[in-house]
């Protein structure tokens, strides 16, 4: 086959599976939008509270439950996270343990979510006696977590060219000088980008909270202890029980919903890490 010819049927190859993927994920996403938009932009569906056994209910306290599960697994996960990442990266030697431990961490992030559900409720809400809570449900999905945030992190600080730290420490900075005011900023986009993709896949998890934060909450929550009712693990009670005569509204609704916060943390990612790096380069050509 000539090399033009070879290379136009790849085009085309590539061009047909590209258009297959993009047309299967706007037929999910128009088919979710489609059948909730209306529902899930309502002022009453989204600022009401839900009902147990009658029609006409909203989803506040899941929304503010979704929310406040996701700042509490940030606010655990993000510093371990980093910070093992920081030290694999830039104090840890090649070798035996730091293999193990990438090993380990990857192993940790191929388990089904809902084995990190199990455990949690064993450990979290019978063990440790906090019961189906915001903070078991917060410790659960932080476990969850963990590994696509530190890996994220590590390789976007692998990713800074060797070159700033040798400049830092010829000028005479120590180690952690180095990795705090020249490798840290400089791997910022990346580590941002991570960890709002990560933001998405806590407020689309379902399988970790179901066991540990709840299922049903008619009042908003206010503290860590308390019972919440994520959006995600909310839908799949509402679907699965069906006690509500207008489930099907609930469940379009709250799965259009979802889909709008997912695709907005997405879309924010995306602008973040860009304006990180448009502010790298213009502080690169100032100097």
């Amino acid at each position: 086959m000539k090399p033009k010819t070879a290379d136009r049927l790849a085009t085309i190859a590539f061009w047909l599976l590209g258009g297959i993927t993009v047309g299967v994920l706007l037929f999910i996403i128009l088919q979710i939008f489609g059948r909730g938009i209306l529902t899930a932009l309502n002022p009453r569906f989204l600022l009401g509270k839900p009902e147990a056994m009658k029609e006409g209910g909203g989803v506040l306290p899941m929304i503010v439950s979704t929310l406040y599960l996701t700042g509490l697994t940030l606010a655990i996960s993000l510093p371990v996270s980093l910070g093992a990442a920081v030290f694999l990266s830039e104090y840890a030697r090649e070798g035996r343990l730091t293999n193990a431990i990438r090993f380990c961490v990857d192993s940790l992030a191929s388990l089904p979510s809902i084995v990190f559900g199990l455990f949690g409720m064993t450990l979290f809400v019978i063990y440790f006696g906090w019961g189906y809570s915001l903070i078991a449900g917060a410790f659960t999905c932080a476990i969850l977590n963990l590994p696509t945030l530190m890996r994220s992190s590590e390789e976007s600080l692998r990713s800074v060219p060797g070159t700033y730290r040798e400049a830092s420490l010829s000028l005479g900075a120590t180690k952690w000088t180095t990795v705090r005011q020249v490798v840290l900023p400089s791997a910022t986009p990346g580590i941002l980008a991570g960890t709002m993709l990560t933001i998405g896949r806590i407020i689309g998890e379902s399988a970790a909270i179901v066991y540990t934060a709840g299922l049903f909450v008619r009042n908003i929550p206010t503290s860590p202890m308390d019972t919440a009712a994520p959006l995600a693990g909310y839908i799949w009670y509402a679907q699965t029980e069906a006690l509500i005569p207008d489930f099907r509204r609930v469940v379009d609704g709250g799965a259009a919903l979802l889909l709008l916060l997912v695709l907005l943390v997405n879309f924010a990612a995306r602008r973040i890490g860009r304006y990180y790096q448009r502010k790298k380069m213009a502080g690169g050509a100032d100097g």
